[in-house]
């Protein structure tokens, strides 16, 4: 029984303490431990998570058609150069389909958000409404790391990027031997750079991993 003069905490403060406790509990073991998340928020990220997968493997496709022509130039490049232009477009297209299903998923979130915050106005007894917010704050906690990660990918993704297109923007007007040779600096670059993108991707591929092995 709450008697006159208690003050009973209100949702956002429970919200608020339970949050941080499991972020300060996160950061004292590690963010290997996730909760068993929301079946719509599991399903958009493991559509993420194959998304990711299906770009590290185009990843590797398009280095090594880079990596074909610059090593091994044939008398004719147009082949060559044609195969890399192939691959790249293809890590676009795989590059956009990612975007919208990080996208959509990031939609899925928010409204679920949304849907515990106006179920936990509603909630009347406070063990009830402790448990809810625990669970909310536990959801947004993965997310949070999975969110990390991908901001992680990005940085080591944009100069790795960059100089993928460079290449094939130049040597669309130069195709030659002396083409490539002033490419070779910026292919280098790419070749030093793809493990750091391939650790980063497999990192997001983990945590999205951990997240839904419990759903």
């Amino acid at each position: 029984m709450i008697k006159r003069g208690m003050n009973v905490p209100s949702w956002r403060s429970i919200l608020a303490s339970v949050a941080v406790g499991i972020v300060v509990s996160m950061l004292l073991v590690g963010c290997s431990t996730t909760a068993s998340l929301p079946p719509n928020i599991a399903m958009g990220l493991e559509g993420l998570r194959n998304e990711g997968v299906s770009l590290r493997g185009q990843v590797e496709k398009t280095v090594g058609a880079l990596n074909e022509m610059m090593s091994k130039p044939q008398a004719d490049l147009s082949p060559q150069y044609q195969s890399y232009t192939h691959e790249l477009g293809i890590l676009e297209n795989k590059l956009a389909q990612a975007r919208e299903q990080r996208t959509a998923t990031q939609t899925v979130v928010r409204e679920q958000f949304m849907s515990w915050d106006e179920n936990l106005k509603k909630l009347k007894n406070e063990q009830t409404q402790a448990s809810a917010a625990e669970r909310r704050a536990a959801t947004e906690a993965t997310y949070s790391a999975i969110q990390q990660k991908i901001a992680e990918l990005k940085k080591e993704w944009t100069p790795f990027n960059t100089d993928l297109n460079d290449i094939r923007q130049y040597l669309k007007s130069d195709l030659s031997k002396e083409g490539l040779q002033a490419m070779k600096p910026t292919a280098q670059r790419v070749f030093d750079q793809k493990d750091s993108v391939i650790k980063r991707l497999d990192e997001v591929i983990q945590t999205l991993d951990n997240a839904i092995k419990d759903r």
